[in-house]
C-alpha cells in the first residue's frame, strides 16, 4: 500500500528518461519536492530543480546543497539503444558506475545529505539462469549479469557509508512512450504483429506506473536490501503480444522472427530478446507493495485504454 503523505525532498539521477521523467511526474503530483540531476544545460536556466552533474569529471553545481533528502538512482546509458560494441559496452557500464561515484562523493562531502538510496538495477543481474528467480539467486558471466554486480556493488559502496539503501531489480518496462512496447509494436502498425523466436521466452515485465509507485515505496519506506521491481506474473512473450493484438492491433497477422535473423539484427544483444528469465515478485509482495497492474491483462488494457 502507498498511503504514505508526509511531504518529503527527493533527488533523482536520471530523471530525464523514460522512467525517471514519469517518476518525477507522480512525485510532483503528490506534492513532494523534486529536483533532477541533468546533464542537458541549456534546460538548467528555465527550472531551478534542474540540477547540473557531469559524471565524467565526477561533480555536482557547487551551489547545490540539499538535506534530507531521498536520493533515487536511475542514471546510465540505455542497453537497448544501441547494438553493442566493445565501446557501447563500455559507456554501459562505465556510465552507470560514475553515476553512483558522483552521488557517493556529494554525500561523502555533505553536499547531499541522503536518508536513503534506491538505486536501480536490472533483472538483466539473473543472466541465463533458470527456475522462478529470487533475489537470492546468483546471475552468470553474461554481459548484462556482470554488469548489474558491478553496479550493485558501487550503490552498495554508498550503504558502507551508513546510508540505508535498497536496489531495485527492474523487469521490462511496459509503456507506450518507451520501454519494450514500442519495439514490440512498430510492425504491427503495418499489419505484422513479429513474434521473436518461438515466442514463448518468459517475459518478467512491469507497467509503467508500478515500477515508479515501487521506487517509491522503496524510498519513502527506506527499504533495505534487493527487490525484484516486476509484476507478479511473468507471461511468455506470445501472451504479450497477444494482449497488444487484442487492444491496439486486432487487424496484424502475427508472424515469426527467426532467430538466425534476430541474432543479424542485433548481434550479441539478441541473447536478451531471446532468452527467458522468470522473476518472483514474492519479496515486494510480503513488504506490502500493492500492485495496480498485476496481469499483463490489465496492464495493456490500461496502456490502450486509459
Amino acid at each position: 500500500m502507498l498511503n504514505f503523505v508526509i511531504m518529503a525532498t527527493f533527488v533523482i539521477a536520471g530523471g530525464t528518461g523514460f522512467v525517471g521523467s514519469h517518476l518525477h511526474k507522480i512525485l510532483q503530483s503528490m506534492g513532494h519536492t523534486v529536483y533532477v540531476l541533468s546533464t542537458r544545460t541549456k534546460d538548467i536556466p528555465f527550472s531551478k530543480h534542474l540540477i547540473y552533474w557531469d559524471t565524467e569529471k565526477g561533480i555536482i553545481d557547487d551551489s547545490f546543497h540539499i538535506k534530507n533528502a531521498h536520493v533515487i538512482n536511475l542514471a546510465g546509458a540505455g542497453v537497448a539503444d544501441k547494438r553493442w560494441t566493445e565501446e557501447r559496452k563500455k559507456e554501459i557500464v562505465q556510465s552507470r558506475l560514475s553515476s553512483l561515484y558522483t552521488l557517493e562523493k556529494a554525500i561523502q562531502k555533505g553536499q547531499i545529505e541522503a536518508l536513503h538510496l534506491c538505486s536501480a538495477s536490472a533483472i538483466g543481474y539473473y543472466g541465463f539462469s533458470q527456475g522462478l528467480l529470487q533475489e537470492t539467486h546468483t546471475g552468470d558471466d553474461s554481459f548484462l549479469s556482470t554488469t548489474c554486480k558491478k553496479w550493485e556493488e558501487a550503490a552498495w559502496s554508498i550503504a558502507e557509508m551508513g546510508v540505508p539503501t535498497s536496489i531495485a531489480r527492474i523487469g521490462i518496462v511496459l509503456g507506450k512512450d518507451g520501454g519494450a512496447l514500442p519495439a514490440l509494436t512498430n510492425s504491427m502498425k503495418w499489419g505484422i504483429a513479429g513474434k521473436p523466436g518461438s515466442g514463448q521466452q518468459i517475459y518478467s515485465w512491469i507497467h509503467l506506473h508500478d515500477v515508479c509507485r515501487m521506487l517509491y515505496f522503496l524510498s519513502i519506506g527506506q527499504k533495505v536490501g534487493i527487490y525484484n521491481a516486476v509484476a507478479p506474473h511473468p507471461v511468455p512473450l506470445s501472451e504479450v503480444i497477444k494482449q497488444i493484438r487484442k487492444y491496439a492491433y486486432p487487424y496484424s497477422i502475427p508472424l515469426p522472427a527467426p532467430e538466425w535473423a534476430i541474432k543479424v539484427l542485433l548481434g550479441e544483444m539478441s541473447t536478451e530478446v531471446l532468452k527467458s528469465t522468470q522473476v518472483s515478485a514474492h519479496k515486494i509482495l510480503t513488504e506490502g507493495f500493492d500492485f495496480f497492474y498485476p496481469t499483463i491483462e490489465a496492464c495493456i488494457s490500461h496502456l490502450y485504454h486509459k
